[in-house]
């Protein structure tokens, strides 16, 4: 009897979300254990939705892209696939996934950012093949859902945090984008901008190799191509782009010796493929440095506001309101003009803001 109260509890109350259960004010409205389930929580929400367009990548896409933008909102329905922490394989799979359980799938926008293509970059532990390419929950997931400690404990804290804020968004809208504030609050504890840029630069898998005498290798640019052809034979519009991360972050990708590798990265990109660049140093992303900013959260995430110039400027949409800086799209043809305008735009950058490369060059410092 215990066991049947305790499973009934945890359905009830739902703290991943896989079971699509009733929501009530008050007991499960907000959901911050979705963040430690992203990949299962995900991978279901796809089978139930079945989307008609995804935005494909890692949690930057999935903070920055809305489903609701006018130049996308056409295909519904639209889902975030957007994965934490995810490298192109990852990113590659769940794109099989959401094919497998819609082949009606006709629109995609691929945001494809360098740490995904690692050397070493693994997939995360909470990743798993037999969750994809299926239209069911698997008996292990559910289990865990219904059974486990964890799931206990998360929903004993989903009640308890919708005691105290019923009516938040919690960590993810409805479409899979995640929010913000509600990050910033639960993981950031508050912190934003400059007061959470040092840490994350920090630990990013650039200076992290550095740190360890290591060259960042990049690899995996394959999955691009297979990406390519599931495009190509799913007759799916497919859309490319580099994510437009804060300077500090391109700062550390310099400082930890891997610009070169990241300029050989969009290289072969090009070769591959179109992709839209919205990486490098213009009036998006130099934005100055402080506890409330306008277009970041931090050195990497970017918010829907430019999320939402990204889209206009790859479908053409109120061009007039992108900046004429912002996206250039690389072909082999553009690519080393290109590359070579953001070595001359980071060193205008660079001395008229010695204080920013000083900030990024002491937290880097061995």
């Amino acid at each position: 009897m215990p066991t049947v109260s305790i499973s009934l509890f945890n359905i009830a109350v739902d703290p991943y979300a896989v079971f699509n259960s009733p929501i009530r004010l008050g007991l499960n409205q907000v959901k911050p254990e979705k963040d430690r389930q992203v990949r299962m929580f995900k991978a279901i929400e796809v089978i139930r939705i079945q989307p008609k367009m995804v935005f494909i990548g890692s949690s930057r896409t999935e903070f920055g892209l809305d489903t609701a933008h006018p130049a996308v909102s056409g295909v519904k329905p639209g889902y975030n696939l957007g994965i934490t922490g995810a490298n192109i394989y990852e990113a590659r799979r769940y794109f099989e996934h959401a094919i497998a359980n819609n082949t009606n799938l006709q629109k995609a926008v691929i945001g494809v950012d360098f740490f995904m293509f690692g050397k070493h970059k693994k997939n995360q532990v909470d990743f798993s093949e037999n969750r994809l390419l299926i239209s069911h929950i698997t008996r292990e997931d559910k289990l865990n859902s219904i059974f486990s400690l964890p799931v206990i404990r998360g929903s004993l804290k989903t009640i308890k945090v919708n005691q105290s804020s019923g009516d938040s968004v919690g960590h993810f809208y409805p479409d899979g984008r995640r929010n913000p504030n509600y990050y910033i609050q639960d993981i950031y504890e508050g912190r934003q901008g400059v007061d959470i840029i040092q840490k994350l630069l920090r630990n990013n898998d650039f200076f992290q190799a550095k740190k360890r005498g290591e060259p960042y290798e990049i690899s995996h640019l394959e999955e691009v191509k297979n990406i390519v052809n599931l495009c190509d034979k799913h007759q799916i519009e497919c859309s490319f782009f580099i994510s437009p991360s804060h300077v500090t972050h391109w700062e550390s990708i310099r400082l930890s010796g891997a610009w070169e590798g990241f300029e050989e990265w969009k290289r072969q990109l090009a070769q591959i493929t179109t992709v839209w660049d919205f990486s490098g140093y213009h009036s998006i992303t130099t934005e100055p440095l402080s506890s409330a900013m306008k277009n970041y959260i931090d050195s990497s995430h970017y918010r829907k506001e430019i999320g939402d110039l990204v889209l206009n400027r790859i479908f053409q949409y109120n061009q007039e309101i992108v900046p004429e800086d912002f996206g250039v799209l690389l072909t082999p043809e553009t690519v080393e003009n290109h590359l070579k305008q953001i070595r001359e735009d980071r060193e205008i950058w660079a001395n008229n803001n010695p204080d920013v490369v000083h900030f990024v060059e002491k937290i880097l410092k061995p």
